[in-house]
């Protein structure tokens, strides 16, 4: 194993241990209220959380539908495909926080696994054109 590795695990299993020990604080002694207080907290920031992560998804489909416009030929599909599928992305950001899960229902999983699959697939295209280009 390389050095760079073992201080990448390192730093890793620092990380776990500050945050396992920052939750048995957090779980320590805490009264029936504070714990309730600490699950709103928690559901605001999830909620908020999301709300944010589909507002950075839409500035992306926002990005590429304006590069779309800028090109023409496959470019322009390509791109227009990408803003579909990241406006896509973050409207699912926006029904999870409805449904209280991405897993759940099932067919938010597959919605959410589509557009995954699909960003990775533009990705390879756009990576594949770009070295057969230069």
């Amino acid at each position: 194993m390389s050095k760079a590795a073992i201080i990448r695990l390192t730093l890793l299993f620092l990380i776990l241990a500050g945050l396992g020990l920052w939750t048995r604080q957090l779980m320590s002694g805490s009264s029936v209220e504070q714990l309730n207080e600490q699950a709103r907290i928690l559901e605001a920031i999830y909620t908020q959380g999301n709300y944010i992560e589909a507002g950075i998804w839409g500035v992306f489909a926002a990005g590429f539908a304006v590069a779309a416009f800028k090109h023409r030929g496959w470019v322009r599909v390509h791109r227009a495909i990408a803003a579909i599928t990241f406006f896509l992305f973050g409207l699912s950001d926006i029904v999870e926080v409805e449904t209280g899960g991405w897993w759940r229902p099932w067919w938010l999983f597959v919605w959410k696994s589509s557009c995954v699959l699909s960003m990775v697939i533009l990705l390879a295209i756009y990576l594949k054109k770009r070295s057969t280009q230069r």
